[in-house]
């Protein structure tokens, strides 16, 4: 990692009262919260977005906004629906790395991950963290009738120091990452 990008890195650990953690750690909160940052005025834990470590799916931080509320649980769905009688959903998903490449088997694993996420019938061993955002995903599903003005929003950030160099190959395997999620409808 850059020298710039670990001044970053510290300061925002710093800013936000974060325990010492590895670099890569870190890394994940503080990409964590540049990506929801911009979707996302209103202050949140960063730590409570981050789902890192053993059977995360390849994916390390969920958000997911309802109503323009990043909710925590799937109670705060229901309140949510009941308050304002529809559901506006958007589901963030973040993969950091601290590589200074962009590696195509890395972003084939998170988009495979944000695809299981979704999944009906899950195989993959799952951490708790990836658990409970599921459980609010199923909530939100169950009351699909009262999404507005849609379908829910999916994004997806794979989030490393490298610089974007339209590899043909890694923009062919994002389309097709794209292409199945898409078709979960």
């Amino acid at each position: 990692m850059d020298r710039i990008t670990a001044s970053y890195i510290s300061s925002f650990c710093l800013e936000q009262l974060l325990p010492q953690r590895p670099a890569d750690s870190a890394f994940e909160n503080f990409a964590n919260f540049c990506m929801v940052s911009q979707h996302h005025d209103d202050e949140f834990d960063v730590e409570a977005v981050g789902t890192g470590g053993g059977d995360d799916l390849g994916i390390d931080g969920i958000a997911i906004s309802v109503n323009g509320v990043l909710v925590s649980s799937p109670e705060e769905v229901v309140d949510l629906e009941d308050l304002n009688g529809h559901l506006e959903v958007e589901f963030t998903f973040i993969q950091a790395k601290t590589s200074s490449k962009f590696d195509g088997g890395d972003i084939v694993k998170f988009l495979s991950g944000v695809e299981e996420f979704f999944s009906d019938t899950p195989i993959l061993p799952s951490n708790f963290r990836i658990n409970a955002a599921r459980s609010i995903m199923n909530q939100i599903y169950e009351r699909s009738v009262k999404f507005k003005p849609g379908k829910p929003k999916l994004r997806a950030y794979y989030v490393c120091t490298g610089t974007w160099q339209n590899n043909a190959y890694l923009a062919a395997q994002m389309s097709k990452g794209e292409a199945a999620l898409q078709q979960t409808g």
